[in-house]
């Protein structure tokens, strides 16, 4: 199985880092931002830099629209993980569009509403992930199976 791993840095990345125990052992290529924390932890793994910032930048977005288009159907996937933000939803909507797989974890920080990315995730994500048991009364799609950090 081949995974894509798409988070911004910062805490985001963190939490998907958190979760190594569920993607080591696969094939796999990474989607974030060229910051230090990335740049370090990630030196030895495959991995391809988005265009930030996202939040609410309409020129990012459509560029990594594009980006995502081309490295998805570059390296076809079987599932995306993410765990936000912004650089999640043009890899979300494209893995849908093209019938991969697509798991989303809302952050730690979300525990009465869910992110702005999250909102435009929530319809198309196979699975949507919270952090939070409130969050599961507020959105039905969305499974609580406990905390990552």
């Amino acid at each position: 199985m081949k995974l894509c791993l798409v988070c911004s840095s910062g805490g985001h990345f963190l939490e998907l880092c958190f979760l190594k125990e569920l993607w080591q052992e696969y094939d796999r290529f990474w989607i974030t931002f060229p910051h230090r924390d990335t740049q370090s932890v990630l030196k030895n793994e495959k991995k391809y830099w988005a265009y930030c910032p996202t939040n609410r930048n309409l020129k990012n977005f459509v560029k990594n629209l594009f980006l995502a288009y081309k490295l998805l159907r570059k390296e076809k996937p079987d599932v995306i993980i993410s765990t936000g933000a912004g650089v999640a939803v043009p890899f979300i909507l494209l893995g849908k569009l093209l019938k991969i797989k697509t798991i989303y974890l809302e952050s730690i920080t979300r525990i009465n509403q869910v992110s702005l990315s999250g909102r435009l995730i929530y319809p198309f994500a196979d699975k949507f992930l919270v952090q939070w048991p409130e969050l599961v009364k507020k959105y039905i799609k969305a499974e609580y199976h406990g905390q990552v950090i």
